[in-house]
């Protein structure tokens, strides 16, 4: 009771320090905290319209670590949750659009909203927004926001995969970069949207990457991975035995020793679906 009535106290700063304990309480128990989500969409509306003193602005975004805590809240108390994401489909919507004005400190509440948008019951304008910002983000020239972009996507294709193929090539520029934190992230991303569509292409790209790198954790982890994706999708025996023999060439002793195992066992014996095939 006492934490509902800071949550209304008139100082904001009493008010956004009781945001820090309600996100780690709702996580415990977000059923609790249902009741909450018209006080917190009503105060992100107030953030947003200015009604907050201006000490609380950074570069003109007002108070926007209080925004991103109110979002993420909303995160946690929107999932699985039809009703309760229905009443914060709206303010997201409206966050989301105020925040977007070209500055750092806007992008980084764009991205909780994303963040929240995937987390919550999905609502096909709201993942349409969240696509559109994804995609400037990605095209963006600054390392930071691209990388923003390929993080965001990710955890966007995990459960809607479609928002994927629209950004395959640009993820693909994202692997040419030479900066390492983002490359990794791409090499996480294209192993995540990866599908029977487009497994050919992102294997061979994740091969090519492969040759050229040194680093060997790196090159241990893209060897699972490309085993992993060749198993589930592979069009057919004939190209999952050319992927899986170049995998041997580049990573050698790095492939399991069931891979090997079951390559063998393939030639040796097909699969018995057809003479001509096998």
């Amino acid at each position: 009771e006492k934490l509902r009535k800071v949550l209304c106290d008139r100082d904001p700063a009493v008010m956004g320090a009781s945001l820090n304990v309600i996100e780690t309480m709702s996580q415990e128990e977000p059923q609790v905290y249902k009741d909450l989500i018209p006080s917190l969409v009503s105060i992100l509306k107030q953030i947003g319209d200015h009604r907050l003193p201006s000490e609380f602005d950074y570069h003109r975004i007002p108070a926007p670590w209080m925004q991103m805590k109110l979002v993420r809240i909303l995160g946690i108390l929107g999932r699985n949750d039809a009703n309760a994401s229905n009443g914060m489909y709206e303010i997201l919507a409206d966050t989301m659009k105020k925040a977007d004005i070209g500055i750092n400190a806007g992008y980084a509440v764009v991205y909780e909203c994303i963040r929240t948008i995937v987390q919550i019951y999905p609502n096909a304008t709201l993942l349409d927004a969240a696509g559109d910002a994804i995609s400037r983000f990605i095209q963006s020239k600054a390392h930071n926001l691209k990388y923003l972009g390929v993080t965001g996507l990710a955890l966007i294709v995990e459960t809607h995969p479609q928002y994927a193929a629209a950004h395959q090539m640009a993820v693909m520029d994202c692997l040419e970069d030479a900066d390492e934190t983002l490359q990794r992230k791409t090499l996480d991303l294209l192993y995540r949207m990866t599908n029977p569509v487009n497994v050919e292409f992102i294997t061979e790209k994740l091969l090519q990457f492969l040759r050229g790198t040194t680093d060997q954790f790196l090159k241990q982890v893209l060897t699972t991975r490309i085993c992993s994706v060749s198993e589930r999708y592979a069009p057919n025996n004939a190209w999952y035995i050319r992927t899986i023999t170049e995998l041997f060439e580049i990573s050698g002793d790095m492939v399991k020793g069931e891979v090997a195992q079951n390559l063998m066992s393939m030639i040796a014996e097909g699969t018995g679906e057809s003479e001509e095939a096998d």
